[in-house]
């Protein structure tokens, strides 16, 4: 019976893989993630990316990597372009991430600030890889290393 949770969100994720949502807050603070925004949202796209089959299902490659691998973007709404760009990066590569803000969750900073490092931003955790700032090679290098296909591969 313990298995029954996990088997389910392991059957859940390849319908969650293929979408991308940006929406803005009632601050006018622009957010991407790959969940739904919530009802509070003032304006809302979603955008599917090709990271998969013809009907938008992660591919196997995609799949083991976020179970290998997940991946965790820490960004802030005051971040600017450096995090733009690092949403941009992962959007083009059509790879889902989970998205946390350490300034408006102490968990989030505290999960950050381990292992004694700043809460600096945008950084990227690849499992257990941490990447602080952005920097688009060595992001390549790193999704690259944990699997996940490059830009652009059907």
């Amino acid at each position: 019976m313990r298995l029954a949770p996990l088997l389910l969100i392991l059957l859940s994720l390849p319908a969650m893989a293929g979408t991308l949502y940006r929406w803005t807050d009632a601050q006018g603070k622009v957010h991407y993630t790959d969940q739904p925004p919530p009802a509070s949202a003032k304006s809302s796209t979603q955008k599917t990316y090709k990271s998969g089959d013809k009907d938008g299902a992660a591919s196997p490659e995609m799949q083991q990597a976020r179970l290998k691998n997940p991946l965790t973007l820490y960004a802030t709404a005051t971040c600017g372009v450096h995090c733009e760009r690092a949403k941009a990066h992962l959007a083009r590569r059509g790879i889902p991430y989970a998205s946390k803000d350490p300034s408006a969750s102490v968990d989030a900073n505290e999960e950050l600030r381990k292992g004694g490092s700043q809460a600096r931003v945008p950084t990227l955790m690849i499992g257990s890889e941490k990447l602080e700032g952005y920097a688009e090679a060595a992001w390549d290098a790193a999704l690259d290393k944990a699997g996940y296909p490059p830009a652009g591969t059907p």
